[in-house]
């Protein structure tokens, strides 16, 4: 609970001797701590200067010398007294049986709910045009092609976030955007297009060359980056970063290329047979499976650094050149498959593509890594304070100490569940340690600060638990 002069804090007291950002309460497995944010006049209880303290029921809490005085009143899983004053810290005392995290409110949930509705329904739709278009055999056979790799794929990219996995809901729903809402809706666009250069330039293959490389990289990763987008804007609290927007990206290509491969792969079968199948599924399956997830990757790296920074121009700017990134990369591989053939295709390929693919996931891995440092270091505090021990936070910080501490649970189902999520819990308890010095290094807030305390409960309640 944060108590100051800024408008979003959430005590808000506009006296010229509070600061924007005056004091800070927890609940701690201690009890009620309030911590001094820094302010100009200081904060005391019961008369004295402080800079942390645990509360008790009763003490008084001055903001500043000459500041508001604010008496401290706990209860016990009790509502708030209706005669309470207005100047009284109305609080739940730390109950280690009760789950402290946040519930996921209507729009969370509302938003992933619509991207698995949408998705869905307009993928079915597609898969019906294609079995239309290609006849039944020909797109069931298409479809178990190109689906059957599908979790192979989403397993090697869903491993680049390993430390602070996503949400299996909002992941589902990312997939589903890009399977049936990207692609439905880049299908039309793509089509329209082409046609309006066929008939302007009199030239079918102008407009096919044009709509690969002008067209569809403008259109699909518009369509695919909405969902980034959206999770950045309306799931702020499922977005840490630049590795978050990687992987959310990720998975909404990979569902997008799915079902473009389904349209690739029986059309080649359908003019071809099984020979031609098998030479664009060498080219699309094989060669280029994580193309679509590095180019949307540049727009999740654009929302990643919208999360982190406190600048807002940044702020702002940092999407769209993610997603202008993601269009260049994109146009550059339709354009040179469109031009080298399939022998020049494959030399580019070699030459251009691989040095920049071996690039991006070099950076991915070294965001990893970071990402297991920086929960190492911000958990320091709480090995300190014995929140957690430090072979707690050893594990916390490496991927194969965590697969084996997880192993070692396995035939305790109650064990093993609490084991994961106190690996979610502490990990998110880390980043949010990170959210909150960043903020503080700019001068600025992060809405990370306020689930602090809700985690370090949840840790201190979990940890009896593993």
């Amino acid at each position: 609970m944060r108590l100051g002069r800024d408008p979003v804090a959430d005590v808000y007291i506009d006296r010229s001797e509070v600061s924007r950002r005056h004091a800070l309460v927890e609940s701690t497995p201690e009890g009620f701590r309030i911590t001094d944010q820094g302010s100009a006049n200081g904060t005391l209880v019961n008369g004295q200067a402080i800079g942390a303290r645990v509360l008790r029921d009763g003490d008084l809490v001055q903001l500043g010398v000459a500041g508001p005085n604010l008496r401290v009143q706990i209860g016990v899983d009790e509502p708030a007294p209706v005669d309470a004053p207005p100047s009284t810290l109305v609080m739940r005392s730390f109950d280690p049986t009760r789950p402290q995290t946040r519930r996921y409110g209507v729009a969370h949930v509302g938003l992933a709910a619509g991207m698995l509705l949408a998705g869905g329904l307009l993928g079915l739709l597609v898969l019906l045009g294609a079995a239309f278009e290609l006849g039944l055999a020909r797109a069931f056979v298409a479809t178990a092609v190109a689906f059957a790799p599908v979790p192979v794929y989403l397993g090697l990219w869903l491993w680049l976030d390993r430390y602070d996995p996503e949400p299996a809901w909002v992941l589902g729903g990312c997939l589903a955007w890009g399977a049936g809402a990207a692609t439905f809706v880049s299908g039309i666009a793509n089509d329209l297009f082409g046609a309006v250069v066929k008939a302007t330039t009199g030239n079918a293959g102008m407009a096919q060359f044009l709509a690969a490389s002008v067209s569809a990289p403008f259109v699909e990763e518009a369509a695919k980056g909405l969902a980034v987008l959206l999770i950045l804007l309306l799931l702020r609290r499922e977005f840490d970063g630049i590795l978050d927007g990687v992987v959310y990206a990720g998975v909404v290509a990979l569902g997008f290329a799915a079902v473009e491969n389904v349209l690739y792969y029986g059309r080649s079968l359908m003019k071809g047979g099984a020979p031609a199948l098998m030479v664009v599924f060498v080219l699309r399956g094989l060669l280029g499976p994580f193309a679509h997830a590095v180019f949307t990757s540049a727009t999740g790296i654009g929302c990643g650094i919208a999360r982190q920074t406190h600048n807002p121009a940044l702020r702002l700017l940092a999407p769209v050149l993610g997603f202008l990134g993601a269009v260049a990369l994109h146009s550059l591989w339709n354009t040179i498959a469109g031009l080298a053939g399939p022998s020049g295709f494959l030399l580019l390929y070699v030459l251009v593509w691989v040095p920049l693919f071996l690039l991006f996931i070099t950076l991915v891995l070294v965001m990893g890594h970071r990402e297991s440092q920086a929960i190492r270091r911000h958990l320091q505090v709480e090995v300190a304070t014995g929140l957690v021990s430090a072979d707690q936070v050893a594990i916390l910080g490496s991927w194969p100490r965590r697969v084996r501490w997880l192993f070692t649970a396995l035939g305790d189902r109650a064990r093993l569940a609490a084991r994961r999520q106190f690996l979610f819990a502490a990990s998110r308890l880390a980043l949010s340690y990170g959210h909150v010095e960043r903020a503080n290094a700019a001068g600025g807030q992060t809405h990370s600060l306020g689930q602090i305390g809700a985690l370090r409960g949840e840790v201190a309640r979990l940890k009896t638990l593993v």
